[in-house]
């Protein structure tokens, strides 16, 4: 089942991460090189207000890209949604590079380019957690997670090597970085989406069983006859027929039911967590926050940004391959959202009692404590907030409404992105200190709702999470534990205390298998 189209098809969609994470990645340090300054007219007096209509244009484009797509892709399928968003990012990006001297241009080409972002930051997650098998699922999204991270370290590095080495006098320092890497990897998405397969899970869906079945076993390498694909086929189907026999088909109006919306609270609340942690204030402007905290010169700032995305991408690396399964989902927020909260408090603090000296020629012992407050920030986010939600959004909502709220859960997340990145530059420019203490309590605010809310779903089938949300908003407190949960039989059922399941939906599953791996202290359930 695990075998090398798998993981080709999950690379070939993983493209949208990359150049979601280039896109968001290169503008911030392009905005400090001195010919887009001189090009596009920034100064003292209009540098933050620009800084935030450049970065937040892109995702007010990204916002109503993730809600167009949720209905193209309900109709049309996952495969040419992740072409028809490479085209559009294209447009716009071409847009970005021949203009000079007009914001304009410049503001319409960031938010044509959102569009396609938006899109495939919606389709991707979207598409690997229907592809992927339940054992490696959580693997599969931290891979999103992972390609994002690359390409956000890839935008920082070119606009380090362009501002360090080319010429000021022409364009060239920003147009480089600004569309040669994101065109040829758009390309590639445009390419690798015509041969990738259709998802069976959608094919399913609209009633197209026999292709459906015959996707799964292309991408498991499989023969149709195999019992394992014949079981997972059939533990797709069943729940999909009994959710369309109840529903008389899918609406976006059921996302409202009372046993939907829950589902849909919590989604768009961990999206807005993941923003208010304060990635994206380091994402965007990390070069104005390493002058903030002492680290004087433009080339300087840039290269220290650099080394924030190499960490970023080596420790969710470490994630993926060695905690992504072991881990599940909820340790990593809780544990994620104390160290970051910590390191932003610490930074906060710092710079209050020992604000860097302007123009020294060295950074201070208290900005190189600072410094190394930032890059533990980033282990902790790269290690648990920056995959984690997004493999969380995309598997715990039916499959017959998945990817309308999906794109609520990343519509929410590219709203208060906007937010965040025009706030940012205003609050470092008003408040200074006061921003990271802010972050900083906001992470605190953050563990509580992960400990009272977050339910682990690593291991569940997506046909089976209902029973795992059947309790409310708020988990019991029989539920708070921080351990994965036990897995009944082949998987698809979770032993918590006092968690009521729905048996008849289960299959494969022997009372002797429940009865040997209940939990301690919980009786078994017949």
């Amino acid at each position: 089942m695990f075998n090398y189209r798998l993981y080709m098809t999950a690379a070939t969609a993983c493209i949208g991460g990359l150049l979601f994470g280039y896109d968001t990645g290169f503008i911030g340090s392009a905005v400090q090189i001195e010919s887009f300054q001189r090009d596009f007219g920034l100064n003292a007096s209009n540098m933050a207000n620009i800084k935030g209509n450049i970065v937040a244009t892109l995702q007010a484009g990204c916002f109503f890209g993730t809600i167009f797509m949720s209905f193209f892709t309900a109709r049309y399928g996952r495969r040419w949604g992740m072409a028809i968003a490479s085209l559009v990012f294209n447009i716009g990006a071409v847009l970005q590079v021949v203009t000079t001297n007009d914001l304009n241009i410049l503001y319409a080409g960031r938010a044509i380019s959102g569009l396609g972002v938006g899109a495939a930051s919606m389709l991707t997650p979207t598409y690997l957690s229907e592809v992927a098998p339940r054992r490696i699922r959580g693997k599969l999204g931290t891979a999103y997670g992972f390609s994002i991270f690359f390409g956000i370290m890839v935008s920082y590095w070119i606009d380090y090597g362009c501002e360090a080495g080319l010429s000021a006098a022409g364009h060239d320092q920003w147009r480089v970085s600004s569309y040669g890497p994101s065109a040829r990897s758009w390309c590639a998405l445009v390419i690798g989406a015509v041969f990738i397969k259709e998802s069976p899970r959608w094919l399913i869906k609209t009633d197209n069983r026999e292709k459906a079945l015959n996707n799964l076993c292309y991408i498991r390498m499989a023969h149709p006859e195999d019992p394992e694909l014949q079981q997972e086929y059939q533990d797709i189907c069943f729940p999909i027929d009994e959710e369309l026999r109840v529903s008389h088909g899918a609406t976006i109006s059921d996302i409202f039911l009372p046993q939907n919306r829950i589902r849909v609270l919590i989604g768009f609340a961990i999206m807005v967590c993941q923003q208010f942690s304060g990635t994206n204030a380091l994402t965007y402007y990390a070069p104005l926050l390493f002058q903030q905290i002492g680290l004087n010169g433009t080339s300087s700032s840039l290269f220290a940004t650099g080394v924030y995305g190499i960490v970023k991408t080596v420790f969710s690396m470490a994630f993926l391959l060695l905690l992504a399964e072991r881990a599940g989902r909820r340790l990593p927020l809780f544990v994620g959202a104390i160290s970051m909260s910590s390191a932003m408090l610490i930074i906060g603090i710092v710079l209050a009692c020992k604000p860097p000296v302007p123009d020294a020629s060295s950074p201070s012992s208290a900005s190189i404590g600072m410094i190394v407050m930032v890059y533990i920030f980033c282990v902790s986010y790269s290690m648990s907030w920056g995959p984690v939600p997004f493999t969380y959004v995309s598997e715990i909502y039916p499959n017959r409404i998945r990817e309308y709220c999906v794109a609520m859960g990343l519509a929410t997340q590219w709203a208060f992105n906007y937010c965040i990145s025009r706030i940012v530059p205003l609050a470092m420019q008003n408040i200074g200190w006061g921003t990271f203490l802010m972050f900083g309590i906001f992470n605190a605010v953050i563990a509580v709702f992960v400990f009272f809310v977050i339910r682990e779903t690593s291991g569940v089938a997506l046909e089976h999470m209902d029973n795992l949300f059947s309790t409310g908003f708020f988990m019991k407190p029989s539920q708070w534990n921080l351990r994965k949960p036990i897995l009944i039989g082949n998987g698809d059922v979770i032993d918590i205390p006092d968690l009521e399941l729905d048996f008849k939906n289960v299959q494969g599953v022997h009372m002797e298998d429940i009865e040997s791996q209940s939990v301690s202290g919980s009786s078994s359930r017949k």
